[in-house]
């Protein structure tokens, strides 16, 4: 009976590590896609500037962030800010449009889903040092391609699905659950048109999260920001 059981252990143990292996293949592959681990090492800061495009509507916006210490978009619609700020600790918001006519606290919950965007390295470059966890969820296909899926853990307990392209090595789309007015909803995101920007790195210029389009029009890489524009005021 122990070799039996002994037998099963053994049996889920190289499950596992075939898992683990795969994703790290995928994963290390997907880095030198974007670029390399020493080149996206150099990026301590991140400016872009682009637009929203919504029913035909383009809204112009821009970003801007310094690793691991705040990120901040700005937006203007109809003479109305909008507004979204994030550091490790506090985040803030400001959106007339959906409630929100001044700058004001996020929740703890919507801070715990956005502290992993203040990596601007890509998560998947040390991820285990920055304490996420990966599992390979084998290959799916849609509109004709076929991607790798692996789902990713952060240490703030987020949890995101990447579709890696097995040809390009690039990333095609996030899934991801998110909660929106107490309710959570599932997030899809496809990242399209990657270009290669400054120290040779690659990036997605654009973002389609279905009914809206994020276009980036230009994005400048350890450009000089002040950090007193995430406190908030």
């Amino acid at each position: 009976m122990k070799k039996v059981f002994l037998s099963i252990a053994v049996l889920f143990a190289a499950v596992f590590t075939v898992n683990a292996q795969t994703a790290d293949e995928v994963i290390a592959k997907y880095i030198t896609a974007i670029g390399g681990a020493d080149k996206w090492s150099k990026v301590q800061s991140i400016k872009v500037e682009g637009q929203i495009e919504v029913q035909g509507i383009q809204i112009p916006f821009t970003m801007q962030a310094i690793q691991m210490k705040g990120a901040r978009v700005d937006a203007e619609f109809q003479g109305n800010k909008i507004i979204d700020i994030t550091t490790p600790t506090k985040g803030w918001s400001q959106n007339p449009f959906g409630g929100k006519a001044t700058l004001s606290p996020i929740s703890d919950d919507e801070l715990k889903q956005k502290l992993d965007d203040l990596d601007i390295q890509d998560a998947f470059i040390d991820y285990k040092a920055k304490g996420s966890t990966v599992e390979f969820l084998g290959k799916d296909e849609e509109d004709g391609n076929e991607y790798f899926k692996i789902k990713m853990t952060s240490k703030n307990g987020n949890d995101k699905t990447y579709f890696i392209d097995t040809k390009t090595y690039l990333v095609y789309k996030v899934e991801s659950i998110v909660k929106q007015q107490g309710q959570e909803v599932k997030s899809a995101v496809k990242y399209l048109d990657y270009q290669t920007i400054d120290f040779g790195i690659k990036m997605a210029f654009k973002q389609d999260q279905g009914q809206m389009m994020m276009v980036n029009k230009k994005i400048t890489i350890n450009p000089t920001i002040d950090a007193s524009i995430f406190n908030g005021n």
